[in-house]
């Protein structure tokens, strides 16, 4: 045999690449090169491919698979209804079923059902403030975080607290002047740490920061912001500091809204509105979202057609994808409608404005957490309004396979760039995204674990099931980080997420207790307990807001001593929990792709 002719075999003895005649003649090729045997036998021209256009990966993973089980499960159940009920009957609305005869129709025991029936509506009664505590409250099915509450006329007998003291102007000016250092590190921190989760700006806006504050004035609002909102979480600044460069930049907000109607006044009014919301300032938060919701209008972000854009109409189009961001995720509100009054299904989509060559991780992510969010306000928050309560069986599960059918088209689109891979640590931004996956499939399933409502009563068990399922995933993703402390450097919102899934395990937990089950450890529960508390350290008025009410919840729900340990029990970190699972190598197995490429497995349940 030639020497020239060297046969490309894996270590399984097959062969790497087929030459083209036998790849289209389906025959059994050596891959001897220039000419393999088989052409040379039969006198074929030999030509080898050098890349061949990737086969169409196929999603039938488990949690696919699931959603369309239940689909279809739920659609059967609401076609007997409607032959039984009849045309009339079936859209009115049917009496609650008792605790009792919820009972006899599911294997749960009392403390289960009441459980369910409580995360299924979150119309839990508003949760009081006391000494600055956080106020947990709000209509239907959301909830919103706030420090305050208006009295209803002002009380002078009871002054209001003094405010931190801070630097007066001219001296923070001067100081932050001479301090390069200080404003380079805010810079970098900010790009690094907040900027890949929200797209507030982009980096190129902030080749001027150095010059601070000696920019026109709406780049110094625009940097204020900026550096207030990196100070907050740099281990390098303080709270102190924070709040300084954010009482500047709240100092230009008026001039610059009056009179400097330009794009670096609306990106820093987001930021404003993000710090706000972060800080549980739900007044001022909401002041600021929907003044940057108001310029928007101005600004007619929505004219932006789908053809090509100069740079400014580019600038403008990511602006308003941060904007919407934002106000899907500032407040973990669900059934409340968006202030935003541009259809986002005719804004050019944020990834078709960054050039091929600069699609990154993060470009990625945004592009499809904006998708993601989009189909939950489209298909899911509509289950989470008044007139969901009101609405027949039949409607409740055509409604689910809405919004399930978004979500399986969703999941079958998903770049295969994001499915996290077995061989290599995933990106921060990555596993954010897979758990707002998960979370968002939590708001789907969890109107439909009301263990009261008779027609969807039959589909509480395999509901429940997807629930736990995705809370799983999302203790299995947090657990890819925590050897690291990229946890802390989470964004705020993943706090509404793991609030989300704490409850979920706390459910599981008792509901295998009170079937008789064999003792589960809380590992999974605790785990996310802990995480919280890890968030603490940066977003210390979310983390301390939800985890009382985590805490508050599952003991109300009736768990024993034993099961619910107190807070200071110690938590084993090579514990793998209820799940059986412990490392990034596991939480991809299921999924029917190749080897180098994993998504993230189960169906979900949140708040």
């Amino acid at each position: 045999m030639s020497s020239s002719r060297q046969p490309q075999r894996s270590s399984s003895g097959r062969t790497q690449l087929a030459c083209e005649p036998c790849r289209k003649r389906k025959s059994k090729c050596d891959g001897e090169k220039p000419l393999c045997g088989n052409c040379q036998a039969h006198r074929f021209v030999c030509h080898y491919e050098s890349a061949r256009p990737a086969r169409r990966q196929k999603y039938w993973d488990r949690d696919y698979v699931q959603a369309l089980e239940d689909q279809v499960r739920m659609l059967s159940a609401s076609l007997e209804q409607s032959k039984d009920a009849g045309p009339l009957e079936s859209s009115r609305q049917v009496r609650q079923l008792s605790p009792s005869e919820a009972a006899n129709r599911l294997p749960y025991g009392p403390r289960t059902l009441k459980a369910l029936s409580d995360f299924s509506s979150m119309k839990w009664a508003a949760i009081v403030g006391q000494d600055g505590a956080p106020l947990l409250a709000g209509p239907g099915r959301f909830s919103i975080f706030t420090r305050t509450q208006l009295p209803t006329f002002e009380n002078e007998s009871q002054p209001s607290p003094a405010p931190t003291p801070i630097p007066s102007t001219e001296t923070f000016l001067l100081e932050i002047e001479a301090n390069l250092g200080l404003k380079q590190h805010l810079k970098a921190h900010f790009l690094e740490n907040l900027n890949p989760f929200y797209k507030f700006v982009d980096p190129i806006w902030l080749n001027f920061s150095d010059l601070f504050p000696h920019n026109d004035t709406a780049l110094q609002l625009l940097y204020s912001a900026l550096f207030g909102a990196a100070a907050h979480s740099s281990p390098m600044a303080s709270k102190e500091m924070a709040e300084t460069f954010i009482s500047y930049a709240e100092s230009l907000v008026q001039k610059c809204y009056l009179e400097h109607l330009c794009l670096p006044v609306l990106q820093a009014l987001v930021i404003l509105a993000w710090y706000k919301h972060m800080q549980l300032d739900s007044a001022k938060g909401h002041l600021y979202h929907y003044m940057a919701i108001g310029l928007s209008n101005h600004l007619k972000i929505g004219d932006a057609a789908q053809r090509e854009h100069t740079a400014n109409e580019v600038a403008t189009i990511r602006t308003f994808w941060s904007l919407y961001f934002l106000d899907r995720v500032a407040t973990p509100k669900l059934g409340c409608p968006s202030g935003i009054p541009w259809d986002v299904d005719f804004i050019t989509p944020y990834i078709d404005t960054v050039p091929t060559d600069a699609v990154d991780m993060a470009a990625l992510t945004f592009d499809h957490h904006c998708r993601l969010f989009h189909i939950q306000q489209r298909y899911i928050d509509i289950m989470y309004t008044s007139s969901f309560d009101s609405a027949s069986s039949a409607e409740k599960q055509a409604t689910y396979a809405k919004a399930n059918n978004a979500m399986l088209e969703f999941r079958k689109r998903i770049d295969k760039r994001l499915y996290i891979s077995r061989s290599r640590k995933p990106d921060r931004v990555q596993v954010v995204f897979w758990i707002s996956y998960h979370s968002v499939l939590t708001n789907l399933q969890r109107p439909f674990l009301n263990p009261l409502d008779p027609g969807m009563v039959q589909n509480v068990p395999s509901v429940f099931r997807s629930a736990t399922a995705s809370a799983m995933a999302i203790s299995r993703l947090l657990r890819a980080l925590q050897s690291t402390d990229e946890v802390k450097y989470l964004p705020p919102f993943v706090v509404q997420h793991i609030l989300r899934c704490a409850l979920v395990h706390g459910l599981s937990l008792l509901a295998v207790e009170e079937a008789g089950g064999q003792r589960v450890s809380s590992g999974n529960f605790w785990f996310c307990f802990r995480t919280l508390g890890e968030l603490s350290t940066v977003w210390k008025e979310l983390s301390e807001g939800t985890t009382p009410f985590a805490l508050m919840a599952v003991r109300n729900w009736g768990f024993r001593g034993d099961a619910l340990p107190g807070v200071d029990e110690p938590y084993d970190d090579n514990h793998t929990g209820d799940d059986g699972y412990s490392g990034i190598e596991d939480y991809g197995i299921g999924l029917g792709m190749s080897d180098d490429f994993f998504g993230v497995m189960g169906t979900g349940s949140g708040l």
